[in-house]
Parts: C-alpha cells; structure tokens; sequence
C-alpha cells in the first residue's frame, strides 16, 4: 500500500517541456507504453460518486524490453492539490484472464486508456511525459517520497517557471475521467 502524490498539468509543446527538463538535470529513465482498463463496478458500488477506481494495467518498458502486468485500487482523493490519493497494487501474470473474470462475474463496463510515457526523475520527483490516445499531451509530476507537501509544492512551483507553465495549466481530472467525458457518460 502507498500513496500516491501528483499533479498533472496539459502541455502543448511535448519538445519544448523536454529540452528544459534536460536542462534542470533531469534524467530519461524510461520510455513505456501503457494500457489501463478500468473496471467499473457497477451495480454493485458506485465508484464515480465513492471517487474511486479499479484499474488493470499493462506496462512494457521500451528501454529495459521488459513487461509488467498489475491490478490497482486507487482510493478517494484526500487532496487536489497536490492530488493525494491511497493506492494497493498487486502484481497480476496475466491482464486477459483477470479482466476475462471481470466479464464472467457480469461487469461488462471496461474502459481503455492507452498512453505512451517518458520517465524523467528530477531531484525528489518523478515526471512522466504523456502521449494519451484521444486526450493529447500531459505531465505528470509525482513526489517519490512523499514526507513535505510545502517542499513538494515549492518544488513545482520552480519547475513550472522553469518549463514555462502555470497552474492553470493544472488538469484535476484523472485519464478516466477525461475519456468518460470525451465519450459523454460525465
């Protein structure tokens, strides 16, 4: 179990936010393609309105050619900004068949969301690039241990004049929500 420390921002330039990452001394630890789907649980509970989510995801690493495949409840958010939430993940070996029992058990509402991520770590931070399939371009800034939310948020607020962006640039909507959006069921 942790916790899971964020913020995400929408970026339009992905090579611009880049060049000034590499810059400030961030280091490319990884490129990774991803595919989450997330299990709604209905009728059993509502977990939009529990702010909730079950997520299966499959995570091949580009850099180290290696695959990781695991199930993850993600807790209400306690904190918007930045967006603290509880996390349990469990290693799976195989996404078909789990999300295959899903379907037998009778929830039939599994939503895709497909993104390619590049990996940089900063100092105490962790910073994911973005390329969401039908949502654009994003950066994820994640707080590797999270102790002091005023450092984590003086920290952001450097590097978002760092890399020329500001919080209105901040995006509080979770990928799933985007897409729900997007596909019209919010």
């Amino acid at each position: 179990m942790s916790q899971e420390v964020e913020v995400k921002l929408r970026i339009s330039d992905v090579k611009q936010v880049e060049e000034k990452l590499r810059g400030l001394g961030a280091k490319l630890v990884d490129v990774i393609e991803e595919e989450d789907h997330y299990i709604d649980l209905a009728p059993c509970i509502n977990m939009r309105d529990l702010d909730i989510a079950l997520r299966v995801r499959r995570s091949r690493s580009l850099v180290k050619d290696a695959m990781v495949e695991e199930m993850t409840f993600k807790g209400r958010r306690v904190s918007e900004f930045p967006k603290i939430r509880k996390e349990i993940t469990v290693n799976i070996s195989n996404v078909e068949s789990v999300l295959e029992i899903f379907r037998e058990l009778g929830f039939r509402n599994i939503y895709v969301v497909s993104k390619t991520r590049k990996v940089y770590v900063l100092n105490k931070m962790k910073i994911f690039l973005d390329s969401v399939k039908g949502l654009g371009h994003f950066m994820e800034v994640e707080l590797l241990e999270p102790t002091d939310l005023n450092i984590f948020r003086d920290e952001l607020a450097k590097l978002f004049t760092a890399i020329g962006v500001d919080e209105s640039c901040i995006e509080r909507k979770t990928y799933l929500e985007l897409v729900l959006e997007k596909k019209g069921f919010v």
